[in-house]
């Protein structure tokens, strides 16, 4: 599906985490102290106590698109989640709860039915009907539409309003995701009066936006600052976000952020991307670093199962065994994350938590073993062969994680060259199969895009899903993740999903890494931004403000 050159799932590109943190939105939030990271990690900073008239907000790169249905990269979605509500909201622990829709019932296994929440109003102060809501959803399924999400829509057969506040949906077979989807960027509400009015222009600079959420769009110019506004006429009376106006900047060069954060130029980063200069940045009293949990993993994708020094399930395993994780997170995340066991870490145990940690434990715990790694190389017959890494030499996690696997590669006896293309041509790997076919693998920072790994697994597993870049095939695997979205009871979800993680962790389709943490670096003189990876889909500045 598209996304990021730091990626997703249903269509990531580049970029689920490990460690003890508090599942409650109400923890307080702890910083990293100067001396040494922080092991703790919250979900949210303590809510803001005053009024702030303007703020500065850091992305990796500048907004292209504000439309729900074309927002895939984190710059995008950091914004577009302030602006535009979904039918149902994740929470910072993961959970999922009611949003524009109070409910979703499902009358029989075919037909699910939204109820929708009365009174909610777009910017513009007219009503949000039925027809918004099925006219939002439509627009997602249609591959026309040059939208992102539509095979997170594909098992949807029709929508139809079929009350003032009652939308029907007709499934081809049952699904029991649906809530979890329209939790996300599916399930955002845009006008339908807006964007018929605005047509292709809908969510560019030219054509703007149309939603319910708590900020509106401000002023905004092609290669320029992206402002939000508090919206003062927002529907949800209880919301009243402290931060007047919001000015979103794009910095994609590490000096020049790091200077901006410790100056006060910029008031608050999420880190999309490690900062090598974190050790600075964590030791001055300008700014306060934040870790939370995260649904991220890094991990290596092979990029064709069936060619390739890679296609020998083998060699995946000697690679990963070869690995030094340990070294990696330090020189690279400083301490902001953990040691992969699966793709799908902690940070994305949304449900069922006890089930994936006990499935979590029992996973061998990653480790360098380079004598076993040799062994299999010799087994699979690969001892001298060549493994190429695609890579792009101006990203310096890139430069790192392909230099930490040619490292790894050539202590058990392979040959390993990388591949280096531009920033912008990286995106290639994930989007053309030519590109694909001059490497054995590249790096991925990916993510479900709600608390289930799941949903992560699917993308890469099932035949013709977003992410099956390497044709991976193991009808297992496929049938347990179908089973999983077919199922109502979530410890049967659960315990499909853990069987799924069981086999991917044996065939290593995707080499995972490590699980980087939400990081969040503001300004000391503000609190109250969500820190885990709710801040990619739902509002996470309304309670942003001065410190008290």
């Amino acid at each position: 599906m598209r996304k990021r050159a730091f990626a997703t799932t249903a269509a990531a590109l580049i970029f689920l985490t490990s460690g003890c943190y508090r599942d409650t939105d109400n923890s307080p939030g702890t910083a990293l102290p100067n001396s040494a990271p922080q092991q703790e990690l919250v979900t949210t900073t303590p809510p803001g106590a005053g009024k702030v008239d303007r703020i500065t907000w850091a992305l990796y790169r500048g907004t292209t698109s504000i439309d729900p249905i074309t927002t895939g990269d984190y710059p995008e979605i950091t914004v577009t989640s302030l602006m535009c509500e979904a039918l149902f909201r994740q929470g910072p622990d993961g959970s999922v709860e009611p949003g524009l829709a109070t409910k979703l019932d499902y009358t029989d296994a075919k037909t699910a039915v939204l109820t929708l929440r009365e009174g909610v109003t777009f910017w513009d102060g007219s009503p949000m009907t039925a027809e918004d809501v099925a006219f939002s959803i439509e627009r997602n399924r249609d591959p026309k539409a040059g939208g992102y999400w539509v095979p997170m829509l594909s098992r949807v057969a029709s929508v139809e309003v079929t009350g003032p506040l009652q939308v029907t949906v007709k499934l081809k077979q049952p699904d029991y995701w649906l809530r979890n989807v329209f939790s996300y960027m599916p399930g955002m509400v845009v006008s339908k009066r807006y964007v018929e009015a605005k047509g292709k222009d809908y969510g560019t600079v030219k054509g703007g936006a149309m939603c319910t959420g708590s900020y509106k769009l401000g002023q905004w110019r092609t290669g320029d600052v992206l402002s939000v506004v508090r919206n003062d006429g927002y529907w949800n009376r209880d919301v009243v976000p402290l931060v007047r106006q919001i000015d979103f900047k794009g910095i994609p060069d590490e000096a020049t952020l790091t200077a901006a954060l410790l100056t006060g130029e910029v008031d608050g980063a999420y880190l999309e991307l490690p900062l090598s200069t974190m050790d600075q940045v964590r030791a001055s009293q300008a700014v306060k670093v934040y870790r939370g949990p995260s649904y991220l993993i890094d991990a290596l994708i092979v990029a064709d199962m069936d060619k390739g020094v890679l296609s020998d399930a083998r060699v995946r395993r000697a690679l990963s065994l070869a690995v030094d994780r340990e070294a990696y997170i330090q020189t690279l995340y400083k301490g902001t994350a953990q040691p992969a066991r699966a793709l799908g870490a902690p940070g994305a145990w949304g449900y069922e938590k006890d089930a994936f940690k006990s499935a979590w434990d029992a996973l061998p715990a990653p480790k360098v073993d380079l004598e076993a790694a040799r062994k299999l190389v010799q087994e699979a017959g690969a001892t001298g062969k060549t493994v190429r890494f695609g890579m792009s030499n101006e990203l310096n996690k890139l430069v790192t994680e392909a230099n930490l696997f040619k490292t790894a590669a050539e202590k058990i006896g392979l040959k390993a060259e990388l591949k280096a293309v531009s920033a912008d041509a990286y995106s290639g790997f994930f989007l053309d199969p030519k590109a694909r076919a001059d490497v054995d693998g590249f790096f991925t920072t990916n993510y479900p895009n709600w608390a289930d790994p799941g949903a992560l697994y699917a993308t890469l597993s099932i035949p013709g899903g977003p992410q099956d870049y390497g044709s991976y095939r193991n009808p297992k695997v496929a049938d347990l993740l179908e089973r999983s979205r077919g199922t109502d009871d979530q410890r049967q979800q659960a315990q499909h999903t853990i069987q799924a993680q069981q086999t991917l962790t044996e065939d290593l389709p995707w080499i995972p890494v490590v699980a980087p943490d939400t990081v969040l670096v503001l300004s000391s003189k503000l609190t109250g931004a969500t820190v885990s990876s709710q801040h990619l889909f739902a509002p996470w500045a309304d309670r942003l403000g001065a410190v008290g």
